[in-house]
């Protein structure tokens, strides 16, 4: 397997690392990486999902002062409104705009998966109906605050840790209360972890997403 390259930031859109698809019928997945991380941290959860499909992933939109960046303009500590996550999610869509151009990602079928933040961006950009992805994957992430009716019928993976110091798990509980309110489909995983994905949770997404684009 080659290495996934590295394309440069640019005035519309975010740099990003790249491994293109070889195999047509698995979705394109776009990892977005959590606070403090860049678009080389999420690469480890490579292995969970269905082999041979286009992934990318962008590094954050804002730098940090202690190291890595993050997607939300607000620095405060209260929970994001998904407006704090408008010129990340329209940064998101050129992105996508451009691997569309240059490795021919099929946006019908994308897969936004985003860890703790990331999933906090991938939920805003839908809401605001920047992005339309076929599936939204939850990994240790929350729901910003905000309307999220355009969620609607969206297809939802939620992994949790039942140990999560950081997105307790009372807040995930309620985040898919929320969208299963609005007629998104959840499916729900909970582990006995902290915040990080769980085993149990990572063969669940693998499975999910096999059987939610008929890859078996």
């Amino acid at each position: 397997m080659t290495e996934p390259r590295f394309i440069p930031g640019h005035a519309d859109r975010l740099a990003y690392r790249v491994r293109v698809g070889i195999d047509p019928e698995v979705p394109p997945v776009i990892m977005i990486h959590g606070k403090g991380g860049d678009e080389k941290v999420m690469w480890v959860l490579e292995g969970v999902l269905p082999e041979g499909g286009l992934v990318a992933s962008p590094r954050g939109l804002y730098l940090l002062s202690e190291g890595g960046y993050q997607w939300k303009e607000s620095r405060n500590r209260s929970w994001p409104i998904i407006s704090n996550f408008a010129r990340a999610g329209e940064a998101l869509l050129r992105t996508v705009d451009d691997l569309e151009r240059r490795f021919g990602l099929d946006r019908t079928r994308l897969v936004l998966m985003g860890f703790s933040q990331g999933a906090a961006l991938a939920f805003a950009g839908a809401a605001l109906g920047m992005l339309h992805p076929a599936a939204l994957v939850s990994l240790a992430g929350y729901l910003p605050e905000g309307d999220i009716d355009l969620l609607q019928g969206s297809h939802v993976f939620w992994g949790h840790g039942l140990q999560d110091d950081l997105v307790p798990i009372t807040r995930a509980r309620e985040d898919v209360a929320r969208l299963r309110t609005i007629g998104a489909e959840v499916h729900y995983c909970e582990t006995d972890i902290g915040h990080k994905l769980g085993v149990e949770c990572a063969r669940g997404l693998n499975l999910w997403l096999s059987d939610r684009f008929s890859l078996s």
